[in-house]
């Protein structure tokens, strides 16, 4: 997760994901495709116009899902049951009942992978963090765990790129993929006790608790512009369903 200085990336992180969730909420109760459509065309534009993105950054993104998209269509699409048959050869049955239920799992799918890229995509990890403790009342005990541990990701990648190079200069080969995991797991796993640990210290020796009463450097608040994305995402979805 990281900020990539948008329009979105100004707005207070609990409350976008907040209206991520309400949108993917009503995803899930919309049996339409044409609305399903819309909705994802939504998050789309909001992403292009509002988030940054690029027609490159989509299709990057998005390429590798489109092969889920196609097996899930077509698995509800040709196994699916209805009154109006529209091609049937063999065990695949494809009515238009099947293709409409296809067309509306498959594109939730894609909103859902949507609306989440567009948190992520335009969120920075320190702020969501900072808003779960103060919007959301989340223990900052827990919430620097989470802030921590999702610090050791980096961390962990560079850790096993070295590995593989320093085994592949002593002439290592790969045979086995069980022995290989065990070969690079273990190690990974005995530094990230190790610095969790020196971790654990360090915040020990400088006073953290975890109460709540305590001072930050950074305080994240709401705003209006908060409650008027929120507002505008709703009423958005709102006009789709009702058009749909």
């Amino acid at each position: 997760m990281k900020s990539n200085h948008s329009l979105l990336s100004k707005l207070n992180p609990s409350a976008k994901l907040f209206s991520h969730l309400l949108a993917m909420c009503i995803l899930m109760a919309v049996s339409d495709p044409k609305a399903t459509l819309l909705i994802w065309l939504l998050a789309v534009s909001i992403g292009v116009f509002l988030g940054g993105w690029t027609l490159a950054y989509l299709a990057k993104r998005l390429l590798p899902y489109l092969v889920f998209f196609i097996l899930v269509f077509w698995m509800m699409a040709a196994f699916g049951k209805g009154e109006e048959t529209l091609w049937q050869w063999a065990w695949f049955h494809v009515t238009k009942e099947s293709v409409s239920n296809g067309l509306t799992i498959a594109l939730r799918m894609l909103g859902f992978v949507t609306y989440g890229l567009l948190f992520t995509s335009t969120t920075d990890l320190t702020q969501f963090i900072m808003s779960l403790i103060h919007q959301c009342r989340l223990s900052p005990k827990w919430a620097y765990g989470l802030l921590a541990g999702f610090r050791f990701v980096p961390l962990f990648q560079s850790e096993l790129a070295q590995m593989k190079a320093a085994h592949k200069i002593r002439g290592y080969k790969q045979k086995n993929s069980r022995k290989a995991f065990i070969r690079y797991s273990l190690p990974l796993f005995s530094q990230g006790i190790r610095k969790s640990e020196r971790i654990a210290v360090a915040m020990e020796a400088r006073g953290f608790t975890g109460t709540r009463d305590r001072t930050y450097y950074q305080t994240t608040r709401l705003s209006v512009k908060d409650g008027a994305y929120l507002a505008g995402l709703l009423f958005a979805v709102a006009v789709i369903l009702l058009a749909a």
